[in-house]
């Protein structure tokens, strides 16, 4: 498979450029996502596109969306089904703890202490996000009844305390009258 983004990026060195990175990186990439995948196949891809930029303030921001479909297990029929994925976010870049505490409560860090992230991880950490975690396959049908049988409780069973008055005798009558 050809591929034209690099493993790593120099995140100064994008923003300064304006750069933008675009294709399909293969499930089996992703390490942390694959265990969460049902049986995912050496040709199944997930798309991406990473924009680096600075804001205003010199702030190194990456704007991270991630599309496509992934194999996973409905919950409800447990067979596989291709779960949709378009999730989009910005990252604020920052170098060091101290950085990390001077910036806005708005941006979103991510803490990259040589400058340079791996591409993949990006995509890896926004799919993680994007995945549910209840997978439900949208064209199944809500599970009404598994075959419970309804019990009819009567009022006294209801109060948790009834059983416990019945125990006491009449003394619970008493209580009642006064």
């Amino acid at each position: 498979m050809s591929r034209d983004f690099p493993d790593w990026i120099d995140v100064e060195r994008a923003a300064q450029g304006g750069r933008r990175f675009a294709g399909e990186i293969p499930l089996l990439w992703l390490e942390r996502v694959v265990d969460l995948l049902t049986a995912p196949e050496p040709d199944e891809v997930i798309g991406f596109e990473v924009e680096v930029s600075a804001n205003k303030q010199g702030t190194l921001l990456v704007d991270v969306h991630v599309f496509g479909a992934v194999p996973m297990t409905c919950q409800r029929t447990l067979k596989r089904f291709w779960q949709p994925i378009d999730s989009h976010s910005t990252l604020a870049i920052v170098k060091s703890e101290r950085e990390l505490d001077e910036l806005p409560e708005d941006l979103e860090p991510k803490l990259v202490a040589d400058g340079r992230v791996k591409l993949a991880e990006l995509v890896e950490d926004e799919l993680l996000l994007a995945l549910p975690l209840v997978p439900k396959d949208p064209a199944s049908e809500p599970v009404i009844n598994a075959g419970d049988v309804l019990v009819e409780v009567d009022q006294a069973q209801k109060n948790p305390f009834a059983a416990l008055a019945g125990m006491r005798g009449g003394q619970s009558e008493q209580d009642d009258e006064n």
